[in-house]
């Protein structure tokens, strides 16, 4: 089990992910607004020198969660989505993978729009997935403020960086500075999550 306290090591190292708050006040307000956080996994493996715009992308949530409107989202709930954009690494170069997820598919077949940000990401090992859990990865925050930043620098997640914000329309962007990547099955990613409806709110 090296992997898995290594894993718990780098847990705690979410610091590295720097989370930028900007109008505190204006979050308080707006605390109604704000989105639930949740853990998933990615379904399918996704590589950057393959990847193409509109790409289907599915991460299930490990565990039931109610949104601050009221959704209960339970466990198991799939998130789809897409890419949005890729960027294959060229004699070496950059390389990038840009999702949005929008739609929550429950058990029952109903489906349900929403807003997602990846708040974290974090590497898969069959040692991983049978230690997953709070005490590993850490419990996705309770309540994410509509002005987050999210900045994960490489190391949490190999040489792979992550960057996001709850205004983008997008869930998160991950890029490489040198070569190609993927993001395996069975990732875990930390999100916030709201319906759909909450765009609309923020712009209103």
């Amino acid at each position: 089990m090296r992997f898995a306290a290594s894993f718990r090591a780098m847990s705690v190292g979410i610091a590295t992910a720097s989370f930028l708050f900007a109008g505190s006040l204006l979050a308080q307000q707006q605390k109604k607004y704000d989105l639930i956080g949740v853990n998933a996994r990615l379904e399918h493996t996704i590589n950057s020198k393959t990847a193409m715009p509109g790409e289907v992308v599915v991460a299930k949530l490990d565990h039931a969660a109610r949104t601050p409107e009221g959704v209960d989202l339970p466990k198991d709930t799939e998130l789809v989505g897409k890419v949005v954009r890729a960027g294959a690494s060229r004699n070496g170069g950059p390389s990038s993978i840009t999702i949005a997820f929008h739609e929550a598919r429950l058990k029952d077949g109903k489906e349900v729009p929403v807003k997602v940000v990846i708040l974290g990401a974090y590497p898969a090992d069959e040692h991983a997935l049978a230690e997953y859990g709070d005490q590993t990865m850490g419990p996705a925050p309770r309540h994410i403020s509509s002005q987050e930043q999210v900045v994960q620098e490489p190391g949490l997640l190999s040489h792979v960086a992550m960057r996001s914000a709850v205004h983008s329309h997008n869930s998160g962007t991950f890029t490489r500075k040198k070569g190609d990547f993927s993001l395996v099955e069975g990732t875990f990613f930390q999100i916030g999550i709201a319906p759909r409806a909450w765009d609309h709110q923020q712009q209103s």
